[in-house]
């Protein structure tokens, strides 16, 4: 692969941009099998490197994925206030976390810029090549992508990256928004990923928490192509489930498990962080409904 230094032309990339936001006009809401949208080929990981490091504000978000760079994502105010939604949840909750916003971490043949890290305060130093990025620090032991444009495919797909042997990784969090309907309501979806779990690249929890039920295409690739179980689909639309309409609704309630979140640190889990976070979903559901 080269490792020549890379430019990636503006036009491409707002192209890119472009692309990506006329397909959420389109309100394609369960297209999961729409080809990525690849800017350059035959990249090296170094160059990769090199080149974040040096543009960090571009139109459009990328990722270098076995070589290729793929453009994914638009960051926008609905992608944005989820990011931040959850991180002051989480932070509120336990202060001995420290969380970053896109963060680069390297994976196996990838590079990745996760919406969202969480890592213990006092987490020791990695192992001598396995450093999460340059900057030497160790893996997170969560991580949470929110997808505004980018499908339900694409970011299931990434729970093989996060989850190598590369990592140290315990927890994938994902949020999918879909496109506003015409009625004004919006399907929303929440899957959690765990390492330890037997099959531990499939979510062992998802739950639909937005004001409409998701779309049957959207089921059909959970159940069909993804591999849940029917019945750990749950929440908004599913077999008489109540609304998201409020707090501290129990169906709502998704658990960040502590053995997981403080994965590797030498003192352990605090006593006040032993049942886990309970992370609110109807919390981000409003967050993003309040931004109309």
């Amino acid at each position: 692969m080269s490792t020549t230094r890379l430019q990636l032309r503006k036009k491409d990339l707002n192209s890119a941009r472009e692309r990506l936001l006329a397909f959420q006009q389109e309100n394609m809401e369960a297209e999961e099998f729409v080809k990525p949208i690849i800017i350059a080929k035959n990249v090296s990981l170094e160059t990769y490197t090199k080149y974040c490091k040096a543009e960090r504000k571009l139109p459009v978000k990328i990722r270098l994925i076995d070589g290729n760079i793929i453009a994914y994502e638009v960051t926008l105010a609905d992608h944005g206030v989820v990011v931040c939604e959850i991180s002051n949840l989480i932070y509120g909750w336990d202060d001995q976390l420290n969380g970053a916003f896109a963060e680069d971490l390297i994976l196996e043949s990838s590079y990745c810029t996760a919406d969202l890290t969480i890592r213990p305060r006092d987490l020791p130093p990695p192992h001598p090549g396995h450093e999460s990025n340059s900057s030497g620090a160790p893996y997170p032991t969560m991580v949470t992508e929110v997808g505004y444009i980018e499908t339900v495919s694409s970011l299931h797909d990434l729970s093989t990256r996060y989850f190598s042997s590369r990592t140290t990784i315990q927890i994938y969090l994902v949020i999918k928004l879909f496109p506003i309907r015409q009625d004004h309501t919006r399907a929303m979806l929440a899957m959690r990923y765990l390492r330890t779990n037997q099959y531990p690249t499939a979510p062992d929890v998802v739950i639909s928490f937005g004001t409409a039920p998701l779309h049957n295409k959207t089921i059909d690739f959970l159940l069909n192509n993804m591999g849940v179980p029917d019945a750990n689909i749950t929440g908004v639309g599913r077999f008489n489930a109540i609304a998201c309409n409020g707090p501290r609704i129990p169906n709502y309630q998704l658990n960040i498990p502590a053995a997981e979140l403080f994965n590797g640190t030498p003192n352990g889990i605090p006593p006040n962080a032993v049942g886990g976070f309970d992370l609110d979903l109807w919390k981000i559901q409003n967050a993003v409904l309040n931004l109309y």
